[in-house]
């Protein structure tokens, strides 16, 4: 089973996977080799594991079962209620920071104020427009404008391989417009893609490439320089999809050395140089100065069953476009 007997299980992020795991390497270097040896850690791309891990996390009942240290990005099975009632409500888990972040951030609240989840980073989502084929139509400037039928069939989403698609836009559309907009998205929305495919589209030279796509700040960078791009910051803010840290209660004293890497400025530091700004206070997040985000709210996370409402949210995206968008 993933993940019994870790101390360590990071599902890593795409972009920021291979220098964190060159960087951990070199950290345990720096240990005396008798404690680096009996550290037991498995580093994964959360796209190549978050299916067979997160689908068996509501059926375990232990805590035994599960890696001292969990890492993880987006909302996952580790803030539904079978994990959240066993192990976040009886103080399984522990937070091991209150770093508020930077200027930009430290307004939002990013620190879980029930002291459990520890947040590390974040993924941020933008529309990115081609100008060639939005033609005529005005550019969006706030995510409610992307649900206004003039982008019909225009726009890209990231989608998974249950056919699911991006928990984060959904959640928020949901919170900010019910489900007549998660409906109203879903009449627009022609593609649920990896944002690698969406890059690829933009590049090509198909009429039948989206118009929009929502992409991380990561992959819409790509695309800076060239002219028929624009990436939108939106006026309400940025999208802001977490990367958390989890850590057991009982483990934190032990495993102080392995937390003062994985909280600490270097690891920020991989988040930052890859677009995903990170709340350590040594970090500086070279964020455009007048920049806002968009953020679901912990309270809200914390005051509702994340499972049926994921659920909830796809049914009626769905029904917005029926059966037609086109997933890879």
């Amino acid at each position: 089973m993933i993940g019994v007997g870790l101390n360590l299980l990071a599902l890593l992020p795409c972009p920021v996977k291979v220098p964190i795991e060159q960087a951990f390497e070199e950290y345990l270097a720096t240990l005396p080799p008798g404690r680096a040896n009996a550290l037991r850690c498995q580093l994964e791309g959360n796209a190549n594991i978050e299916s067979d891990y997160y689908n068996t996390v509501e059926q375990l009942t232990q805590l035994d079962q599960f890696p001292d240290i969990i890492i993880s990005p987006g909302f996952n099975s580790l803030f539904e209620p079978p994990f959240v009632e066993r192990f976040i409500k009886t103080g399984q888990f522990v937070s091991v920071n209150e770093y508020a972040g930077d200027r930009h951030l430290s307004a939002l609240g990013v620190c879980d104020p029930t002291g459990h989840y520890t947040m590390l980073a974040m993924n941020l989502l933008v529309p990115v427009v081609d100008h060639r084929r939005l033609g005529d139509r005005p550019v969006p400037r706030c995510w409610a404008d992307l649900l206004k039928p003039e982008y019909e069939n225009s726009l890209a989403i990231r989608g998974h391989k249950d056919g699911t698609f991006c928990e984060t836009m959904l959640l928020t559309i949901y919170k900010d417009t019910g489900v007549e907009g998660l409906r109203k998205m879903g009449r627009n929305v022609r593609y649920g893609w990896h944002p690698s495919q969406m890059v690829k589209a933009a590049l090509g030279s198909s009429p039948d490439a989206p118009a929009i796509s929502v992409m991380p700040l990561f992959f819409a960078q790509t695309l800076v320089g060239k002219e028929q791009y624009s990436i939108i910051w939106p006026e309400d803010g940025a999208l802001i999809s977490p990367v958390t840290m989890l850590v057991k209660t009982e483990k934190r004293a032990e495993l102080d050395d392995l937390l003062a890497f994985w909280a600490g400025p270097r690891v920020a530091a991989i988040f930052s140089g890859a677009f995903f700004p990170a709340v350590h206070p040594q970090v500086d997040n070279h964020l455009p100065e007048d920049a806002t985000f968009k953020w679901i709210g912990w309270d809200y996370i914390i005051n509702n069953d994340i499972k049926k409402l994921i659920s909830g949210i796809n049914a009626a995206f769905r029904q917005g476009r029926g059966e037609n968008i086109r997933c890879a």
